[in-house]
Order: C-alpha cells, then sequence, then structure tokens
C-alpha cells in the first residue's frame, strides 16, 4: 500500500473533486465510506472548513492522504477499506479531528482531515511522511496486503492492474513486460564485456524482438525497444516499449557500460 500525502487550504475543492467525475471522467461511484463528519458534500465541505478557520494562523491546515493497494492485491470491499482508514487517521494522531474517507475507485481512498481537532487544538503535522511509513507497513500486515516497500522498484517500472489483467486475458504466464525484463537481463549478463553483436544475438536466441535505435547525425547506437512475438493488442498490432520502459537498468548508457569490452580483452571477443 502506498500512502500519497498532500496538503491544503480548504476542503471543499478537495471533496468537489473526489466526489465529482475525475479529470477524465475515470470516477466510478464517488462514496462517503467513513469518517466523523456527517451530510452532503456540500455540508462535509461547509462543516470541515467552518471548524478549521478557527485557526486563521495555520496556512495550510487540511491534511489529505491518498491510501492505494498494490496491482496483487484483492479488490477490497468499502467496509474494509473503512477499517483501514480509521486505523491508519488514528494511528497518525488524527482521530479526534473532522475527517471523511471517499472511495471512487477499486484501489484506493482519500481521506480529507482538518489538522484543528474538535477542542480547537492544531494537531503537528512534523515528520507525518516518516510517521505514515510504520503505519502503512502495518495495514499491509494486518489485512495481508502486498508490502510496498519490498515490492517498490524504482529500476523495474511496475506493471498496471490493466496491463496484468491483458496478459492474462491472452494467456502469458506473466506479464509481457515482466518476461521482457527477465530474458534481457539474462542476455546481458551472458554477454558482459562481449559487444554489441552478442547481446543482439543472444536477445534473437532468447525470444526477443528487439529494434535498435541510431542517432542519424552520428549512426551510433542510443537505444532499444524491445517486444515479444505473442505480445499484441486487440487489433493485432505488436506492442514495443522501449527499453527503460521496461527497466532502467536496460537504459541504452546502462547497456553500453555492460557490454563494452575491457581495454585488456582479446578481441576476438567483441563479436
Amino acid at each position: 500500500m502506498i500512502a500519497k500525502i498532500t496538503k491544503g487550504r480548504r476542503a471543499d475543492r478537495a471533496l468537489r473533486y473526489d466526489f465529482g467525475p475525475g479529470r477524465d471522467e475515470e470516477h466510478v461511484n464517488p462514496r462517503l465510506i467513513t469518517g466523523n463528519v456527517p451530510g452532503t458534500v456540500d455540508q462535509l465541505a461547509h462543516l470541515i472548513d467552518a471548524h478549521t478557520a478557527r485557526r486563521a494562523d495555520v496556512a495550510r491546515p487540511i491534511w489529505r492522504c491518498a491510501l492505494r493497494t498494490a496491482p496483487d492485491d484483492p479488490i477490497l470491499p468499502d467496509a474494509t477499506w473503512a477499517r483501514i482508514a480509521e486505523r491508519y487517521v488514528t494511528r497518525m494522531g488524527y482521530g479526534n479531528c473532522p475527517w471523511v474517507a471517499v472511495r471512487h475507485g477499486e484501489d484506493h481512498i482519500h481521506l480529507t482531515i482538518s489538522r484543528v481537532d474538535w477542542t480547537g487544538w492544531l494537531v503537528r503535522d512534523a515528520f507525518d511522511y516518516h510517521r505514515s511509513w510504520p503505519v502503512v507497513r502495518d495495514i499491509e500486515r494486518v489485512w495481508k496486503l502486498v508490502n510496498a516497500e519490498e515490492r517498490s522498484n524504482r529500476i523495474a517500472p511496475q506493471v498496471t492492474r490493466p496491463e496484468r489483467a491483458a496478459s492474462q486475458n491472452r494467456g502469458a504466464p506473466r506479464p509481457e513486460r515482466e518476461e521482457l525484463r527477465a530474458r534481457i537481463r539474462a542476455a546481458r549478463d551472458a554477454t558482459r564485456g562481449q559487444g554489441q553483436n552478442a547481446f543482439e544475438r543472444a536477445l534473437t536466441e532468447a525470444g526477443v524482438d528487439w529494434r535498435a535505435h541510431s542517432s542519424p547525425s552520428t549512426g551510433q547506437v542510443r537505444g532499444y525497444s524491445f517486444s515479444i512475438p505473442s505480445w499484441r493488442d486487440q487489433e493485432g498490432t505488436q506492442i514495443w516499449v522501449t527499453a527503460s520502459k521496461v527497466a532502467k537498468d536496460l537504459s541504452w548508457p546502462q547497456l553500453h557500460a555492460a557490454l563494452t569490452p575491457a581495454p585488456d580483452q582479446p578481441p576476438g571477443l567483441q563479436n
């Protein structure tokens, strides 16, 4: 689970976004799932903002957090999301503040919280990003969700839920991006220091389709695109992805460094 924290001045704009259609009409059945402020959208926003206005000295009194599950997690019912929201809000120290949780998608909820508690006391938000980390790990443990910290991979882009579903519809044993990642890395590791030609031969032997992109001015390779013959969209067109979209360690600068022969390497190994 990922917690994305933001801060603002007013709740009304945030809640109108949560309950609205979304920027690309992506919001589905926006609904309040829990909280301690009752009412319609307008009533929620008015109550939270009116209460927060008691502390005009605070620049950004509205605390927002989007809690999002991982693509491998199951779709949680509203009741489970409500319990997760209540646990998170309480452990972050906002349990006595006006707050609501809104859901408008399968994999995430939005929390809107006034840092001014019901007594008028301002709850400090110092180090909230760091404080959130163990709370989220605890939620993952309790509800048996994917540990986002372990799954987080800044080198290899995560496979999205739609991409994973599409690969399953095609009958692929695992998402093609993950398959490409494994095959290309194996080819790279098997041909380290042996040059570009050896790498490309290894790719072909591994069943990876590849395209080398050259600079128009120098003619030198500046990157690759990869695919698998069976990776096709609904119209039957083959899907290609650039190397950096497969994994950042497969971008050309890093591949070139891995494939370039050592200065003292025999010339015969470079082809």
